[in-house]
């Protein structure tokens, strides 16, 4: 028996806790002191402790614990030892207790200290952690470096006397040069269970080289991968891949030593071009010469920025057109096509064309002729005191009829997908019979491959055309044009289909308001 008083008799049976309930009435609240000299009750509910109070007869109310019990975690790593006594009972048993537990450990397989379990302190009520694991810790992942591409942003400077315009334009590679190095992935330290079993750490993730393998080879030295170049050239990088691109370097000028330039690749020039040449190149343009160019006929990279340290005399002439970015010192009287185009002192006469043009915010001017963007243009100064027609213009995006056309190309795909389907049908039925097939049947043949090959040419080009246009209206940002300092009567700016011509001296960021105005 474990208690007993007027209104029921507590007594453990098979180590079932039953309440015989002799009287109604017991304050329910009061039996926490009854209880509370008994740690190893456990009650099953609330519930059911009330019916037995409010009902005579026996009830079973809970279970009657072990003296000690464990609790091991489901990841294996820490142990729970539970010991259900008093404090007095505890400190009179303290060794039988411990030496249960010990028991019980041993039992489980559990690996444990027994000096350490004796210093734990007992609090009745909580539990005493018997064991504990240790994680395993994962390896170090490995760790990517590449070469530091040059970071293209045009400085202008005044040492006093000169204006230079200086950017770190091109890195030079020589074979063998170091491009990049990959520190491999570690592999990890191994942890362990209680039960002393040895837990597999994981090794680090491994990262991915990000190369082109016709210019940059992999090499193994002091346990690192080495990327170096195979060739001399250019560093470039090209959808974050890095490479080394071919490089002519010309030493002098373009000129009638040389004749015009046309090059596959980056192309360096340390002079300038002479008047009525060119330089075409796929890659890279740099024109190092502090003179600039002057009268040169055109310079065009198709895939890649051109940079003009001393800038553009184009009378009227020349053509500066790059896929990517321009960068120049100044342009006078030429005409020039980028992505972006960056000016650094001004522009005089000519005219400008890109997504983004940059006239040096600080003191740049634009001085009559057209200058055109998608998205935006800046500058310091536009027009002159002079009122000398100067045109700026910001067209932006119109995103609904660039989604119509999205649409209707798509359309237009899917219908040449269907023809390419029918062609390939075919073509796969003849040449199952060529060997039946006459003279003029496989002209036929020969002539329908022809075919199929253009419509696969046309369904790539839609295809990129697709790609183009989602690409301009997710990144399509407001149009408008930033005058920093002044702009003078006679500059004409429009904003859309929007325009107005100044009257008089003003400067600020013009756009089109909410409802369609401009705000000049």
């Amino acid at each position: 028996m474990l208690v007993e008083n007027e209104h029921f008799i507590l007594f453990e049976e098979n180590n079932k806790v039953i309440m015989r309930t002799k009287k109604e009435g017991f304050p329910i609240k009061s039996l926490d002191t009854v209880t509370s000299g008994f740690p190893r009750l456990k009650l099953h509910s609330f519930k059911e402790l009330m019916k037995a109070l409010q009902n005579e007869g026996d009830h079973e109310i809970g279970l009657y614990a072990a003296p000690c019990e464990l609790y091991i975690s489901p990841s294996k790593l820490k142990v729970e030892l539970h010991i259900y006594a008093t404090k007095e009972e505890f400190a009179e048993g303290k060794e039988h207790f411990l030496l249960q537990a010990e028991e019980l450990l041993k039992q489980n397989g559990v690996v444990y200290q027994s000096e350490q379990l004796r210093t734990i302190p007992f609090v009745p009520g909580n539990p005493m952690t018997a064991a504990v694991g240790q994680e395993p810790v994962k390896g170090q992942d490995a760790v990517v470096r590449y070469i530091e591409m040059p970071d293209r942003k045009p400085i202008i400077r005044d040492d006093g006397s000169v204006d230079h315009y200086e950017l770190n334009f091109v890195t030079s590679i020589a074979k063998g040069d170091w491009i990049g190095e990959k520190e491999l992935a570690q592999e990890g330290i191994p942890g362990f269970n209680v039960f002393g079993e040895v837990i597999a750490a994981k090794k680090g993730e491994d990262v991915k080289l990000f190369y082109d393998r016709k210019s940059v080879g992999e090499f193994e030295e002091d346990g690192k991968v080495i990327l170096r170049a195979l060739h001399g050239g250019a560093l470039e990088q090209t959808n974050g891949v890095i490479g080394v691109g071919k490089q002519l370097v010309i030493p002098d000028d373009v000129g009638t030593k040389t004749g015009s330039i046309t090059f596959d690749g980056s192309v360096q020039i340390y002079g300038t071009v002479l008047a009525g040449f060119s330089v075409n190149a796929t890659g890279d343009i740099s024109i190092e010469g502090k003179e600039g160019i002057t009268n040169a006929k055109e310079i065009r990279s198709e895939d890649g920025d051109v940079y003009i340290k001393g800038g553009v005399f184009g009378a009227g002439e020349t053509v500066i057109e790059a896929k990517n970015n321009v960068y120049v010192k100044h342009a006078n009287n030429c005409k020039i096509y980028g992505k972006q185009v960056n000016i650094g002192l001004y522009s005089l006469g000519s005219e400008i064309y890109a997504d983004h043009i940059s006239i040096d915010p600080h003191k740049g001017k634009v001085i009559g002729g057209i200058t055109e963007a998608l998205f935006s243009i800046e500058c310091a100064f536009a027009g002159n005191t002079h009122e000398r027609l100067t045109k700026l213009t910001v067209k932006g995006v119109n995103k609904e009829m660039e989604l119509e056309e999205i649409q209707r190309l798509a359309e237009q795909l899917k219908n040449e997908h269907e023809d390419l389907k029918k062609i390939e049908l075919t073509l796969k039925k003849m040449e199952g019979t060529r060997a039946s097939l006459t003279g003029e049947q496989l002209n036929m043949l020969e002539k329908m491959k022809t075919t199929m090959q253009a419509k696969q040419q046309q369904i790539m080009d839609l295809d990129q055309m697709i790609k183009t246009k989602l690409q301009l209206v997710q990144t399509a940002s407001s149009p408008k044009i930033n005058i920093t300092k002044e702009a003078y009567p006679g500059v004409n700016i429009q904003i859309g289909k929007i325009s107005t011509m100044l009257n008089r001296v003003t400067k600020g960021v013009f756009e089109l308001t909410s409802e369609g105005v401009l705000n000049v």
